[in-house]
Order: structure tokens, then C-alpha cells, then sequence
């Protein structure tokens, strides 16, 4: 059965087809690590870690990367709050991001970059885009010249004519007057006094935020990959700028599917560190939500529509999921149909099959199929399982599709 996605970039849903057959390169936007992750995350990447699991389930080979931003405003106002340095709040939050992940049982990246070690492909393509005329340095700024991408706003959807401030921040004083445009975005930013810096053709300094993802995805992956996923927040003006820059760059397609997750939202409003209204990951698993049960709140609603946070739909979930538990507790009932593993998706041999459990495998299938599914990731199958008490061989595609611990559920 083909695998349809809904690309961002056409608004439709299409029938995915990687670059090489049989092998799949995503590349997902990774946190600012300045502090702890949040629900919002959480969702993100409990989202995304569903696809790679059904890829992978399907028999491609998937190469999934993603970064870390060591190197921002937010994480050096934090090292300046501490008395620590950039270096200390990145590494401590990192570590912290592993352990988060780890709980919700988020497969780890397959290559996981950062910003400060990939300063040459960052400089690289810094250069190649002023040698094009799409880049202009000033007083040790180096701005990206949107009105020399073809087709900007592309992603978005917005008119860059109405654009009327960059994409790096708020454009005013000496900021805008340095500015050929003012929804030009840097490059680089020379360095300010007391900051961590660089060295660049340009003067001391350090990179700026897109054009970090973009030096990334061609170090890791090359000039056009098959999948660019982040959350619905990143395509403008992060994803928009990084198809600019590196399709300016390269004159090639950056991804040839953009699929983004919805927010998850507070009392109507989106949640986030700015606003002070996030509940933390760690706060709800040590506070006594299981991890299955988050993985199966998030995935409840349709991915990319907002997710409203209230502690009674946690709770809603954390009863949905002691159900689902109890179905899947059967796995060890049927162990001779156990063909669930990678490659055998299509439903090798399910000849021997009660036709009532293979229906419930091709339902799964059929679901998976369609991202999104017409409603969400979980009621689309899930619901059924419990119901029908599957076998085996469906609850181990649920377990590695869903992220389900295979050792202990919890």
C-alpha cells in the first residue's frame, strides 16, 4: 500500500517516494538548548518519532538527523543569569533533552549535529551565497538579500512585499539602516563585547539561527533531502529562510516534503518558555503521567492541528491508555503469527491468519498509510485493537509504530 504525506510546500497530500528507493533522509529541527523541554516538544517529537517507527516498520532504510542550537541569544542571557558560559547551559541541557527522550522512549537520532561544530559548512555557505550577490556583509553583519530568492514565500504562503520586519528580530535603529531590505535576515552577526565568538572572512562573530539548519542538512544529508519535519512555528520565518538560503545556494530542491506538527496550546494561547505557561516534560513524568500515557495524549489529536493541554484530558488519556494496555498485554497469546518485523509490513505471511486479526493488521496499515489519518494517529487504530484483543503479531507493529517500551510498559 503507498505511503501518502501532506506537504506544507504544495498543501496536498501526496504519494511519497524517496529520492533512492528503499532509503528515507529526514531531518527535524531540534531544540535551543537553554532549558528544559516542554509539552510542546514533547509533542514534536512523539509525532515525528511515530513516522520514523512506521518507515521503518514499512522496510526503508531511514537516516533521520537532527540538530542542536548550542549557540543563541537565549543561551547566552542564561549563562549570563548563572555566572556560567554558553558552553556549561548547552552541555547540562542536552543531557537533560537525552533523558527526557529516553523516558518517552523517543528513538534517538540517527546523527545529531550542532551548530558550534558545524561552523565551516556554516562559513561555507556563507560564502557561497555572497559570491551568488544573495548575501552582503556590513560592519561584520552578513544580511541574506531575500529579493534575490526566487520564489520566497513559497512555504509560507506570504507575500515578502509585505513583510516588514526580518526575520532575525524586530528591525530598528542602526539595524534597519545597515539593511538593503528590511525583511533581510543575518547571515552572521558580528560579535558583541563580553560574547563567545568566532572567526569568519567577516570579522569575529557568530552564526545566525536559519542559516545553521541549512549548513546542517547539506553537511548530513546533501543538497535535497526527502522529508523536512518541525512544528507548524518554524515555517515562517525558519523554514522559509532555510529554502532560501539554501536553494539560492545550491539551485536544487532543499526537501521535497515539508510535514509540520500543530501546537500544543494553554488556555488559548500557544505554549511556550516566552509566555511562561509550559509544563515541562519532566514535571509530568515525575509527577506520575507514564510516558504512554503522554505518547498517547499527543497523539489523540490530528498532528497538525492544535493540541489543548487540561489536566482532564491527561487524564482521559492515562484511562485510554490502561485499555489499550491490557490488549496489548496479549502479545505472547499467538506466537505463531509473529511476522510484524521490518519488511513485512505488506502482510507477509499473514496466509495463515484468522481473517478477522489480518483485517485488523490491513486496517492498521490503510491508517498509517494516509498521514494524516482522517481524525488522529491513535483513533485511527488503536481503539480497535483493544477491542478485538489482537495478536501478537499486530500489538508488536503497535508496540514499535506507537514507541510502546518492548522490555516493560509503563
Amino acid at each position: 500500500m503507498t505511503l501518502r504525506l501532506t506537504n506544507t510546500l504544495t498543501r496536498r497530500s501526496e504519494t511519497f517516494e524517496p529520492l533512492v528507493a528503499g532509503r528515507v533522509s529526514i531531518y527535524c529541527c531540534g531544540v535551543t538548548v537553554y532549558d528544559l523541554c516542554h509539552l510542546g516538544h514533547a509533542r514534536s517529537y512523539i509525532v515525528w518519532d511515530v513516522l520514523r517507527r512506521y518507515l521503518i516498520w514499512r522496510g526503508f532504510a531511514v537516516t533521520f538527523v537532527q540538530n542542536f542550537t548550542d549557540i543563541d541569544d537565549k543561551i547566552l542571557n542564561r549563562a549570563a543569569e548563572e555566572g556560567s558560559s554558553m558552553e556549561e547551559v548547552s552541555e547540562r541541557n542536552i543531557a537533560l533533552y537525552w533523558e527526557d527522550m529516553d523516558r518517552l522512549n523517543i528513538l534517538r537520532p540517527d546523527r545529531t549535529p550542532r551548530a558550534t561544530r558545524s561552523l565551516e559548512a556554516i562559513r561555507s555557505l556563507i560564502g557561497e551565497l555572497e559570491a551568488k550577490g544573495a548575501a552582503y556583509s556590513a560592519d561584520g553583519d552578513v544580511y541574506f538579500a531575500v529579493m534575490k530568492a526566487s520564489g520566497y514565500g513559497k512555504l509560507s504562503g506570504r507575500d515578502p512585499a509585505e513583510q516588514i520586519e526580518g526575520a532575525s528580530g524586530r528591525v530598528a535603529g542602526a539595524e534597519a539602516n545597515r539593511k538593503h531590505h528590511p525583511f533581510d535576515f543575518a547571515l552572521w552577526k558580528a560579535a558583541k563585547p563580553g560574547e563567545p565568538s568566532f572567526p569568519s572572512p567577516w570579522g569575529p562573530g557568530r552564526p545566525g539561527w536559519h542559516i545553521e539548519c541549512s549548513a546542517m542538512v547539506r553537511e548530513e544529508l546533501g543538497d535535497t533531502i526527502d522529508i523536512h519535519l518541525g512544528g507548524a512555528d518554524l515555517i515562517f520565518p525558519h523554514h522559509e529562510n532555510e529554502i532560501a538560503q539554501s536553494e539560492t545556494a545550491t539551485g536544487h530542491p532543499l526537501a521535497r516534503w515539508w510535514l509540520h506538527n500543530g501546537m500544543v496550546n494553554v488556555g488559548g494561547e500557544k505554549m511556550s518558555k516566552s509566555l511562561g505557561n509550559f509544563t515541562t516534560i519532566r514535571a509530568l513524568l515525575d509527577g506520575g503521567v507514564s510516558p504512554m500515557t503522554l505518547r498517547l495524549f499527543v497523539l489523540q489529536a490530528h498532528y497538525r492541528k492544535p493540541l489543548d493541554f487540561t489536566r482532564e484530558a491527561l487524564e482521559a488519556a492515562a484511562t485510554g491508555w490502561k485499555g489499550l494496555d491490557a490488549a496489548l498485554a496479549v502479545e505472547g497469546a499467538f506466537p505463531e503469527w509473529t511476522s510484524g518485523e521490518s519488511g513485512a509490513a505488506e502482510g507477509l505471511g499473514m496466509e495463515s491468519w484468522p481473517e478477522e486479526l489480518a483485517a485488523i493488521r490491513r486496517s492498521f496499515i490503510a491508517a498509517m498509510s494516509d498521514w494524516p489519518p482522517a481524525s488522529s494517529l491513535a483513533s485511527a487504530f488503536l481503539p480497535r485493537l483493544a477491542k478485538e484483543v489482537a495478536s501478537f503479531s499486530v500489538a508488536s507493529a503497535a508496540q514499535r509504530v506507537w514507541g510502546q517500551p518492548l522490555s516493560a510498559r509503563a
